[in-house]
């Protein structure tokens, strides 16, 4: 009967410990550079989507314990950091193929923070616009001011993402003031783009 007892006490002591590790679901930050408030989480269930409150400075590859796995609000220890910040959980138990997307869209692409070099494959007949060929893929520039450039020119500058960037011709030397229409297309999508745009400046 003793030992009976011992096995049933020993049984309920794993359930709890299990129940608890299962409860808690600590988990790993996949990405939150430049996210804004929210991060993205792995843990032995999957990913998880949250929205920090605050700016308690999480980043990339830090530790959390907690509950991250869960729908709704939650309370989180930063291990690598060593601070204890709140969030909620938006989703969770998500697949890398489902959580991938989300976190291309959330975040700034880290190229982003990079500045861009490719050469120029049309701008004569384009009007103002520039079409430049980079190693991100195709971008569309609207020049605004500063000196005109010339087939297969290289040109230098923050035009890798849209809006206002400022480019430099790395063999005359100018320096332009662009809008990025466009960037990251594919060959296809700037000939077609090509087409339309130069067809209308004539």
């Amino acid at each position: 009967m003793a030992v009976g007892r011992a096995l049933l006490f020993l049984a309920v002591l794993l359930m709890a410990a299990t129940a608890a590790v299962q409860a808690r679901a600590d988990g790993t930050v996949v990405r939150a550079t430049g996210c804004g408030g929210k991060i993205f989480v792995s843990s032995l269930s999957g990913y998880s989507v949250l929205t920090v409150e605050g700016t308690p400075g999480i980043a990339d590859e830090d530790a959390l314990v907690g509950k991250v796995d869960g729908v709704g609000y939650t309370r989180l220890y930063d291990r690598t950091r060593g601070v204890n910040f709140s969030a909620i959980v938006e989703d969770h138990r998500l697949s890398r193929d489902d959580v991938m997307p989300r976190i291309a869209a959330a975040c700034r692409s880290a190229l982003e923070n990079d500045l861009a070099t490719g050469t120029v494959v049309r701008s004569e007949g384009c009007g103002n616009r520039i079409f430049v060929s980079a190693e991100q893929g195709f971008a569309i520039l609207d020049r605004l001011a500063g000196g005109m450039v010339g087939k297969d020119d290289t040109l230098s500058g923050d035009f890798n993402k849209p809006g206002r960037a400022t480019v430099e011709d790395k063999q005359t030397g100018s320096v332009l003031t662009v809008f990025v229409e466009d960037y990251q297309l594919s060959r296809a999508a700037a000939d077609r783009k090509m087409d339309a745009l130069c067809a209308a400046a004539r």
